[in-house]
């Protein structure tokens, strides 16, 4: 009950509370494993299988690509930045890794696991990459292939890398060898139900990792891994007494969070997630200009919940599960977070920042 208490205090990370799965507690009496290549049936036949498939097939529409697309539920981004980095030094092996100082802290344990040469790319104020310096990197390590991570949605801030302005770079210094992977926790479900011209397409990319648990709501961390069926196909192996192939990162894998996402994605209509969407962003903008009003100075992302503003105490840092960065913070307004959560907050920080001497 404690616990449970502290679900509206969750201030800071993208975890979405507001989800009732309870007519699915049925399956905890099975032991569902998902083992095995996610479209292809295994020996196993306490699977959902099918219902990842769907899964699968749903967010790569959500990315424009309805054909010869693949891919898995993973048990995290974490699983789905090291399946990509895995991918692309397979496909190629002297393949050097340029990544963000924004990127989220698995991109650099993929990078260790798989023993892979990179380069850190810097970023502009507001957490994108900083194309200039990606470009000074190319240009630097273009007798070699390019492993490119690219942000949408930085952990921190909600900066958006733009694939158009890094495919621009690209073709101007007639780079043909790269791999780009796209790291989408928390907006990669935001954006398709959003009006942009960002132009996210799963054709532009190689690869592109969501968080189930994350905007969506789950009450088991999961995420969704998405790719080209042609790049499956370098690694998958057939295992005999499986009757399947391998070519997922994990072997055996839990089958539950793919009931819980086909049971999201079912629960509601597209224009039912796009009011979501609406209502977080439009949170955020509160959120914002309640703090500008009171001096506290406070700032958003386009298409990004994340609001940043500077680091507050540790006692409202403890209380509200605040995210900090160096010397700022922020709060994601997900769906569980409504307006009184956020004026309260608020005047927890007013007080903060008066105690202070800064009101």
């Amino acid at each position: 009950m404690i616990i449970y208490n502290k679900k509206n205090l969750i201030a800071g990370y993208p975890e979405n509370q507001r989800f009732n799965y309870k007519f699915l507690n049925k399956f905890f009496r099975l032991s569902i494993n998902n083992v095995g290549d996610s479209f292809q049936a295994s020996n196993y036949p306490l699977n959902t299988l099918k219902f990842e498939a769907d899964v699968i097939k749903y967010f790569s529409a959500l990315y424009n690509k309805k054909k010869d697309y693949w891919g898995y539920i993973t048990s995290g981004g974490t699983e789905s930045n090291l399946f990509a980095i895995h991918l692309a030094r397979t496909k190629f092996q002297n393949g050097i890794v340029l990544y963000s100082s924004h990127s989220h802290y698995s991109i650099m344990k993929a990078i260790a696991v798989t023993r892979s040469q990179n380069s850190l790319i810097s970023v502009q104020e507001n957490g994108e990459i900083d194309y200039f310096d990606f470009e000074r990197n190319v240009l630097k390590y273009r007798k070699r292939p390019l492993i490119i991570v690219l942000n949408i949605g930085t952990t921190i801030t909600g900066a958006i890398d733009r694939v158009e302005n890094v495919k621009i770079i690209l073709q101007n210094h007639n780079i043909e060898k790269y791999y780009i992977h796209c790291d989408a926790a928390l907006h990669g479900f935001i954006l398709p139900f959003c009006k942009h011209s960002l132009n996210l397409s799963l054709d532009k990319i190689d690869s592109l990792s969501i968080s189930g648990h994350k905007f969506i709501g789950s009450p088991i961390p999961c995420g969704i891994f998405l790719t080209h069926f042609k790049l499956k196909k370098m690694i998958e192996k057939n295992i005999d007494y499986l009757r399947a192939y391998d070519s997922t990162l994990l072997g055996s894998r839990e089958g539950l969070s793919s009931l819980i996402l086909w049971t999201a994605i079912q629960q509601k209509t597209k224009q039912d997630f796009q009011n979501i969407v609406k209502y977080c962003l439009k949170l955020a903008e509160y959120a914002v200009q309640k703090m500008v009003k009171f001096g506290i100075h406070a700032w958003v992302n386009n298409f990004s919940p994340i609001v940043v503003f500077p680091k507050p105490n540790e006692k409202i840092i403890k209380k509200w599960s605040i995210a900090t960065y160096q010397n700022i913070a922020h709060i994601i307004t997900m769906p569980h977070m409504t307006k009184k959560s956020i004026d309260k907050l608020i005047a927890d920080l007013q007080i903060d920042m008066k105690q202070n001497g800064f009101l």
